[in-house]
């Protein structure tokens, strides 16, 4: 079965996010960080974004909804309307610590859920519809 390149992106998108979710738990990938313990799962994955516990099974969740998305045509714009509003949450909560203190944040993650939510809205609201029912073969 041949899938749209709306539900390509996504499921492309969703591996990533899921993919990120599994690598913050693995030592040595995430670094430990001046102001974190040395515990499994929390520091800085890839030396670069803050990430704990939380942030990584949140990944996990969001990458399995995305691949959701992904694999089923009717649901795929509908997923990236979603997933652009939790992004778009996100990355205004990371301004606002009271709000995501359980979740390790810095910029370089707010960089990275601010793209998140562009690409996702763009797939989500504004990506032609024909993107989404028409299938591209060769990709």
């Amino acid at each position: 079965m041949e899938r749209s390149l709306i539900q390509k992106i996504t499921l492309g998108f969703g591996i990533v996010y899921a993919l990120f979710g599994v690598l913050g738990f693995i030592p040595g990938i995430t670094v430990p960080a001046a102001r974190f313990n040395a515990v499994p799962g929390e520091g800085l994955l890839l030396g670069i974004f803050a990430v704990n516990v939380v942030h990584n099974l949140a990944h996990l969740l969001l990458g399995a909804i995305l691949i959701g998305g992904g694999l089923a045509a009717a649901r795929a714009v509908a997923v990236n309307k979603g997933m652009a509003v939790v992004f778009l949450v996100l990355t205004v909560a990371s301004f606002i610590a009271p709000l995501v203190e359980g979740v390790n944040l810095n910029p370089p993650d707010t960089v990275l859920h601010l793209a998140s939510a562009l690409l996702t809205g763009y797939l989500g609201f504004i990506a032609p519809r024909g993107m989404a029912g028409q299938t591209q073969s060769g990709l």
